[in-house]
């Protein structure tokens, strides 16, 4: 079912020279330089839900922290190393916004995955100066494609980062802590921003979560995205949406009448869409195409949020948000789409 068609997005990019500014001192490492660091360790686990494979649980500091949730997910492959990403929105606390970050998880041993947290951040000039500020933005769902890492962000769009930019500040003082912004050894600056021309308005689109398209190829230097939006009603909108240069298309919008959407991706012709049920209850997921989609209940655990397809795996990817409930799983395809 064809919905009201939201704005297209337009692009605005970040000054080079302030990167470069910015990042004096520090040291531009990318996802190579993360990989060849030890990052904390997260533990597997059995994790509820009927149709879930197998899974793990961060450090017991992430696990159960107030301020850091979890929201989106992508996966894929680094120069031969198989990565899971996940990003993570701060509740604001005492009056400190964090903004977001992502977290790179390596995967090369199955058995005991390594991760690191990287702060996402925009480099702003004060003065005869260049500050980090943090990206203030929910980051409902990410997608990865290639060098490209891009982050939803609400009725603000969708932000993009460049995953070659990662740098490591160095450490100060006599206890060796990291000089980033909250003590972050990593950050991330924004590469560029894609906004709606028009801020206001019905048809205007809630970028709650994005994920990219799988099994759909287009030219180059084109990237096509899933995003959604998330709400209690059963009127909100799935889009399939082109990034070209510095706008993006909106090619597609339906309404699948699916209630408490938190990530969605659309897989040769398929769509998979998951939904929450709150903190207790398991999550569902919907499989199928808009308007003939079949529910699967309590396939994943409680507090499912974004979802993405690892193709050559033949696996989707979710995370779960709710403090002590917090796992990153796999679903093997062939669970969900053998009866649908």
């Amino acid at each position: 079912m064809d919905a009201g068609h939201p704005p297209d997005l337009h692009g605005s990019f970040a000054d080079r020279t302030l990167f470069s500014d910015a990042t004096a001192g520090a040291e531009v490492v990318g996802l190579s330089g993360i990989l060849a660091a030890r990052g904390h360790r997260a533990r597997r686990r059995r994790v509820p839900g009927s149709k879930v494979a197998e899974g793990f649980r961060w450090r017991l500091r992430d696990t159960w922290s107030p301020t850091w949730w979890p929201q989106g997910v992508a996966v894929g492959e680094h120069e031969g190393t198989p990565l899971a990403m996940a990003s993570w929105f701060a509740q604001p606390r005492r009056g400190r916004e964090m903004g977001c970050r992502i977290t790179i998880v390596d995967l090369r041993d199955w058995a005991r995955p390594r991760y690191h947290h990287v702060l996402l951040v925009s480099p702003q000039r004060r003065e005869d100066s260049v500050a980090f500020d943090p990206v203030k933005v929910h980051a409902g769902g990410i997608a990865w494609a290639a060098d490209r890492l891009f982050v939803s962000a609400t009725y603000g769009g969708i932000r993009e980062f460049r995953l070659s930019d990662i740098v490591r500040v160095p450490s100060r003082g006599m206890l060796r802590r990291s000089g980033g912004p909250f003590g972050y050894r990593y950050l991330l600056p924004q590469f560029a921003s894609y906004t709606p021309a028009e801020q206001k308005g019905a048809a205007r689109m809630r970028y709650s979560f994005i994920a990219s398209e799988s099994g759909s190829a287009g030219p180059d230097d084109e990237v096509r995205l899933i995003s959604g939006e998330y709400g209690k009603g059963d009127d909100l909108r799935l889009a399939r949406v082109r990034l070209t240069g510095d706008r993006t298309v909106v090619d597609e919008v339906h309404v699948p009448r699916i209630a408490e959407m938190q990530g969605a991706v659309l897989h040769d012709g398929t769509w998979f869409v998951n939904a929450s049920r709150g903190d207790t209850e398991g999550g569902d997921l919907w499989v199928g195409t808009p308007g003939d989609m079949t529910r699967h209940a309590g396939a994943l655990p409680p507090g499912p949020e974004d979802i993405a397809v690892w193709a050559e795996r033949n696996e989707l990817w979710a995370v779960s948000e709710f403090p002590g409930k917090r796992w990153m799983y796999s679903i093997p395809l062939d669970r969900v789409t053998r009866n649908t």
